[in-house]
């Protein structure tokens, strides 16, 4: 028996285990987190949030997502009630940034990195997030999308102060290229298992009902939903999906979350660097996820040519201060006939709000809705 052989075999049998057992994070900057604090034994934990780590005595949260992707690491300091019940982006950024802030070594690259974050301390400081429990009560404000203030106070003496903005890529520790591989990677994998979108539910008189929404950049660019009832009063509501309506059938499929059509899209993105990528989905897969991302959709008509609607969808994150547009053309034979013609799309992401272009956002080229 060759005795090399059998020690590449063992090699190469030792590297696969290794490499089965890797650790995989969701961005680079938690995998570096993940080192400094000294978290060991990560790929052995299963989906869901996890509390079995500790810094300098205080808990940590680590979550684990379904792809076994550590998405979280940070000082616990929000109960999963809060989270539920008021969804912010900003719990996981301020429960990383703090232990970050603790842990990251002085002469880091990330620390220096992080002296120029618009994030201020009004009273406390990095520390004292390390005397804070999720018994701390805790209040935040934001304004005009642009900044957030939080405080933690214990019997009426508040204990830390801070301010930021309204920076997405702060808040999630992610750069452009990162939010944007992010995004795509999200695309490719579909829609999480499980996953059941709203059911229809409108109480109203006759046999036609626009729920009235909000306007952004636009009166002409507005999210509202259009249902009908089919047959007699006696019907059942449902989304309005009729080629004698198209601009209203198309406005439901691009932002109603009950809408389950099966129209397709490739979704082209023009990347920082001169590159490109591009993805075809169901449109409700990009819809949905936009949606979980803590995003409200706004349609506006641009024009008709020929069989073609040119449409834009705005996703605007409220909390996350940016937004999403996707420039797309809907042929008709897309929306009556998804299995054989695709709408065409082109994508800007994570848009700052506090930043927009006039050529991106542009109120005198959207048509009414009829």
């Amino acid at each position: 028996m060759n005795v090399k052989r059998i020690i590449s075999a063992l090699l190469l049998a030792l590297a696969l285990v290794a490499s089965a057992q890797a650790t995989d994070f969701a961005t680079k900057g938690l995998e570096r987190l993940a080192s400094c604090v000294g978290l060991n034994g990560l790929e052995s934990l299963p989906q869901g949030t996890h509390y079995i780590y500790m810094y300098k005595g205080r808990k940590l949260a680590v979550r684990v997502n379904e792809w076994k992707e550590v998405e979280h690491i940070g000082l616990l300091l929000f109960p999963e009630e809060l989270r539920r019940q008021h969804p912010l982006p900003i719990y996981d950024f301020l429960e990383r940034y703090l232990l970050a802030s603790n842990a990251l070594p002085d002469d880091s690259d990330e620390r220096f990195m992080m002296a120029w974050d618009k994030v201020h301390f009004a009273h406390g400081n990095a520390q004292t997030a390390l005397k804070l429990d999720t018994m701390t009560s805790f209040s935040e404000n934001h304004v005009g999308l642009r900044a957030y203030k939080v405080s933690w106070t214990d019997g009426g003496r508040k204990l830390l102060e801070m301010s930021f903005q309204m920076d997405y890529q702060l808040l999630t520790g992610c750069n452009a290229l990162e939010l944007e591989s992010s995004l795509f990677k999200k695309l490719r994998r579909g829609l999480p298992k499980g996953t059941v979108l709203p059911q229809v539910n409108v109480s109203a008189d006759g046999t036609e009902y626009t729920k009235h929404g909000k306007f952004f950049i636009s009166p002409m660019v507005r999210n509202d939903i259009y249902y009908t009832k089919n047959g007699n009063n006696a019907g059942a509501w449902s989304l309005v999906s009729d080629p004698a309506r198209m601009t209203k059938t198309i406005s439901n499929i691009m932002i109603a979350a009950e809408s389950d059509h099966e129209m397709k899209v490739r979704i082209k993105l023009d990347k920082y660097g001169l590159r490109t990528d591009s993805v075809t989905v169901d449109y409700k897969v990009w819809r949905q996820l936009c949606i979980e991302e803590g995003c409200v959709p706004y349609f506006g008509l641009k024009s008709k040519q020929g069989d073609v609607y040119r449409c834009s969808v705005f996703l605007v994150n409220e909390t996350g201060g940016y937004l999403h547009l996707l420039s797309i053309d809907v042929p008709e034979d897309a929306v009556r006939m998804p299995e054989k013609k695709l709408a065409l799309a082109r994508l800007y992401c994570y848009v700052p709000l506090h930043n927009v272009s006039d050529n991106v956002l542009n109120p005198a080229e959207f048509e009414p809705v009829k």
